[in-house]
């Protein structure tokens, strides 16, 4: 676990041993002793550490409780990251100390008065800490089954306007009892937005709004309002001449037979009307909120001058998570919302159903780099927001100061995300204030401004919420969409369970602005099956008969990482060396077999007899040339059009297109906005491959993974591949001399020549250490902790590929101390190494023992990246360490 201690300079040497005996027992310790280089901001590295510890340690005594003493500042630091401590904070008593003295943050707690040694005792109760906080973590949720019949909603579109004396009027163009014209409706928004805020009490804990000003506290209106004004909405429409309309619409829901309503809330003629809560619609007659259930969910609309999008798409659908957390801001429980996340789309992740990507520290720049990168369908936002003036507001991170805020519009922020729609569907801003909106311009708020700029759909709070309330929202409303629900229903069967949690004001703050009339952005059922194909030509005598496609449904998809190697060692060993693989592989090839009947080549009709009325076969289209400039984008046109090709069964024209394209520069290389479709491009070559393979022509097989071997797979791929064939050298050797094309692929930092040879030393692992997670270990390895299920598909997809042994990881939650997980090998220089980066409060001593567990062997990381450091006292948090087997 990652430790923070806070202590008073008069008790270092307790702190010290304290330090010791804690790092002894596998934590890592913040301690200002050896942590602090010379030339570092002393606030910003103490800010920074408390931001990063699990458990704040407080060594109370009368110098470190008293005024001006630093020891005060981070104990603040700490209040701000845990309003409320519960087991984050461990005051322990090392002098007595005047209990009126004790600040009250630490007065709420249990004081640790250690009876005997007071080192031992508090790290007993660590690890007292340690078990009980992953004792409790609950096991992921499955998501709800999809209907058998999904809802039917028909809409009742409620338009809002002035009359020409100025009095409000209410005209239904659309509803199940038919359109009505507009007929005057008595409202008085003014009083009623008064009466919601009369009486409001501040939100206790974190919120969600951008003010740190102790004067403008986040207010949450009270319990007995909200129904007051949903009651006063709920006369104000039924009591119209609209009423038996309204009235008639309703009685036509019918939840077994699937039949429900969609209100739809027009304000666009009357914008003061908005900032009305009509979520809060409640029924006296039912003693019920009208829009409690997913039979009636409740959608905000606004005019815009666009046609409607075209909205439908398959899985995966694609999730950014974009997380702006800005130093000069309140905290929020950010940790807590992606784990939520993470936990609510676990099985839907596995299955690929849904695919998730993480952006952190987002700026304007971060964020329209992943935007690019990832061309995600839903786009989720955390972060604070407020309402300034005549717009709404989101605080992202400076571009150009970090850890400052850098406030942005609805319209600013509408203009970056338009440029993204041709996949971006929805956009949820789990922030406060996002749907609130000017009394004088339809449009003038945070959601409303990225509706009108051609967003298809935005849910964004009306009002602040706890930042608990904000993370529950968010982890149910993806668990009832994955479940097939329309947005509009899956955002009203979240608003539901609030409720039902307690939640008695705070479930109505989501508000949903939307373009589309049906509420259906996504379909998240499974793909559909392709249609079968005829059966592939059989192979010749002396290749291997593939298996024939199984009668039940394929397994799920195997990481393109393990096929890429798979395909590859295939050529590497050849027809003769197919069976060096033995059962394993073959059995393999067979669980692909269901997967790819669909994409196997038809059999081609016989030509037609050429007469003088027939003209003979057209020769094959020459493929276009290569662009002349290679630029990412021209590049990114190119791998696209390459795959289009494949698809089609080009296959001489894409392999000889791909050949005639320049070596990228590193810049190209490197580039997000050409990786997305060199991704697509190496799916559709693995698709062309695995078709091969079943047929057995091991001619095309040796084009494709030549092809494969150009766009250069991942390090961890090139390992795999070397390591699957220790038992294959000199058909590796032979299939080098067969296929030159194979030469330049890279096998574990070693070309295919050395590959040849034989490993010179053992794949690279991480062997899990006490109070290790996934997060932490991703954090160290990768640089971001999000990166969690991309170390569980590595580690899991080696143990099954055979390229490495061990036991599966079955629950992310569950690791074993001593357990070798087999991560990411080093992406930075390709070879069998891993890439440390380095956390705060890191010394090479300290690596050594957590990576090598011998601190003695820190000597070895210092010789191999001695173009690295400088200084083996002076490492730096960020810094990326290459870290090869020790040998002993």
């Amino acid at each position: 676990m990652n430790l923070f201690l806070s202590y008073a300079s008069d008790y270092r040497s307790i702190a010290d041993d304290l330090c010791c005996r804690l790092q002894a027992a596998g934590h890592e310790v913040f301690f200002d002793r050896e942590d602090l280089p010379a030339g570092a901001s002393y606030d910003d590295r103490i800010r920074q550490a408390i931001a990063d510890c699990e458990l704040f340690i407080f060594l109370v005594s009368p110098a470190a409780v008293a005024d001006g003493h630093y020891t005060r500042t981070e104990l603040k630091i700490a209040s701000r990251k845990w309003p409320t401590p519960g087991w984050h904070v461990l005051p322990v008593m090392v002098a007595p100390t005047p209990l009126d003295t004790i600040p009250a943050y630490l007065r709420a707690l249990t004081l640790m008065q250690p009876e005997g040694n007071l080192s031992a005792e508090v790290v007993l109760e660590v690890q007292d800490r340690v078990r009980q906080q992953t004792a409790v973590e609950p096991e992921p949720e499955a998501a709800p089954t999809v209907d058998a019949g999904r809802v039917r909603y028909r809409s009742v579109q409620l338009r809002f306007g002035r009359d020409p004396a100025g009095a409000y009027s209410l005209a239904v163009p659309e509803s199940p009892a038919g359109a009505h014209a507009a007929a005057a409706m008595a409202l008085d928004p003014a009083a009623l937005e008064h009466t919601l805020w009369q009486g409001a009490g501040a939100i206790e804990g974190s919120a969600r709004r951008a003010q740190s000003d102790t004067a403008l506290d986040a207010l949450l209106p009270a319990d007995a309002n909200a129904r007051q004004i949903g009651q006063a909405l709920y006369a104000a429409l039924f009591d119209s001449p609209l009423g038996a309309c309204l009235d008639a619409s309703l009685r036509g829901i019918d939840p077994q037979r699937g039949d429900g309503v969609r209100i739809v809330i027009n304000t666009t003629d009357a914008p003061e009307l908005a900032r009305l809560p009509w979520e809060f619609l409640y029924s006296p007659r039912h003693d019920d909120f009208l829009c409690s259930d997913r039979m009636k969910p409740v959608v905000r609309w606004l005019d815009v001058d666009a046609a409607a999008p075209t909205l439908t798409v398959t899985p995966p659908l694609r999730l950014l998570v974009a997380v702006a957390t800005p130093t000069d801001r309140p905290e929020l429980a950010v940790g807590a919302e992606l784990a939520q996340l993470d936990r609510a789309l676990a099985e839907l992740c596995t299955t690929g159903v849904i695919e998730t990507h993480h952006v952190d520290h987002a700026s304007l720049e971060r964020l329209d780099d992943a935007l690019l990168a990832t061309r995600p369908h839903v786009l989720h936002l955390i972060g604070h927001g407020d309402f300034v003036g005549d717009d709404g507001v989101l605080m992202l991170e400076s571009d150009t100061e970090p850890g400052r805020s850098a406030p942005v519009s609805g319209r600013q922020l509408g203009v970056l995300l338009r440029n993204h729609l041709g996949t971006l569907r929805l956009v949820f801003l789990n922030s406060c204030m996002g749907a609130t909106v000017s009394a004088r311009d339809p449009f003038g708020g945070m959601a409303q401004g990225l509706i009108r700029r051609g967003l298809p759909a935005v849910i964004a709070m009306q009002f602040p919420v706890p930042d608990a309330v904000a993370v529950a929202l968010a982890r149910h409303f993806y668990r009832y969409l994955a479940a097939g629900q329309p947005v509009d229903a899956a955002l009203n069967s979240a608003r539901a369970f609030l409720y039902a949690r307690g939640e008695a004001v705070a479930w109505g703050a989501p508000a949903l602005h939307m373009r589309t009339p049906d509420g259906r952005l996504f379909d998240l059922s499974a793909p559909a099956a392709a249609p079968p194909a005829e059966a592939p030509p059989p192979p010749p005598p002396s290749a291997p008969t593939a298996p024939a496609p199984q009668a039940t449904p394929p397994v799920a998809r195997r990481g393109r990482g393990a096929l890429i190697a798979g395909a590859i060692g295939l050529v590497l060993l050849g027809a003769g060396g197919w069976w060096l693989f033995g059962t394993a592989v073959r059995e393999q090839v067979g669980d692909m077999s269901g997967e790819l009947a669909g994409s196997a080549p038809p059999v081609q009709p016989a030509p037609a007899p050429v007469g003088k009325d027939t003209a003979p076969d057209s020769e094959p289209e020459t493929p276009s040339a290569a662009p002349t400039a290679d630029s990412p984008e021209a590049r990114r046109a190119a791998y696209a059009e390459i795959a289009r090709q494949l698809d089609n069964n080009e296959v001489e024209a894409a392999l000889t297109r791909l050949q005639s394209m320049p070596t990228p520069d590193e810049f190209t290389a490197t580039s997000v906005a050409a990786e997305d479709a060199r991704r697509q491009l190496l799916e559709a070559l693995m698709k062309r491959s695995e078709t091969a393979m079943i047929a057995g022509d091991e001619a095309r097989v040796s084009e494709l993974a030549g092809a494969i071997a150009t766009l250069a797979p991942d390090p961890a791929v090139r390992a795999a591949i070397r390591d699957k064939l220790p038992d294959g050298r000199a058909a590796l050797a032979a299939a080098i001399e067969r296929n030159p094309a194979l030469r330049g692929l890279i096998l574990g930092g070693e070309d295919m020549v050395t590959a040849a040879a034989g490993p010179s030393e053992p794949r690279m692992g991480y062997t899990v250490r006490r109070g290790d997670t996934l997060w932490g270990i991703a954090r160290r390895l990768t640089g971001d902790g999000g990166n969690w299920p991309r170390l569980v598909r590595t580690h899991n997809g080696a143990i099954e590929l055979g390229v490495a042994r061990g036991e599966p990881i079955r629950n992310p939650d569950r690791l074993r101390v001593g357990q070798v997980l087999w991560v990411p090998l080093s992406q930075s220089t390709g070879a069998n190494a891993l890439d440390y980066h380095v956390q705060p409060g890191d010394s090479l001593w300290r690596i050594a023992a957590r990576i090598y567990g011998d601190p003695q062997l820190w000597r070895h990381i210092q010789r191999h990246n001695a173009q690295r450091i400088d200084d083996p006292d002076r490492i730096h948090p960020g810094q990326v360490l290459v870290l090869p087997p020790a040998r002993r």
